[in-house]
């Protein structure tokens, strides 16, 4: 596992370690803008450069809303009626 330092002000070095696996080593300048996220209390991190240009797993969160309803009794309603119509 990879550590670095706090530094003034919230300040955090990416180890070049990290940036070789995002391919962004030689890409990053000043101010470039990388999407900040806390989830149970993990922070994640995604160069925006990345995210542009290829999707990843995450990218696909939600796709899927409204498919089968929009209210939980719609979307119960919609799996029993796929669940009823498989051949057993």
């Amino acid at each position: 596992m990879l550590q670095t330092k706090f530094r003034e002000k919230g300040k955090v070095t990416i180890p070049v370690e990290v940036l070789q696996e995002w391919r962004l080593k030689n890409q990053v300048s000043t101010n470039d803008l990388i999407n900040v996220s806390l989830s149970n209390g993990v922070l994640m991190l995604i160069p925006s450069k990345r995210a542009e240009g290829k999707r990843d797993l995450l990218s696909f969160a939600g796709i899927g809303r409204g498919l089968w309803g929009k209210t939980e009794q719609k979307i119960e309603a919609s799996i029993a009626a796929l669940r009823n119509s498989w051949s057993r």
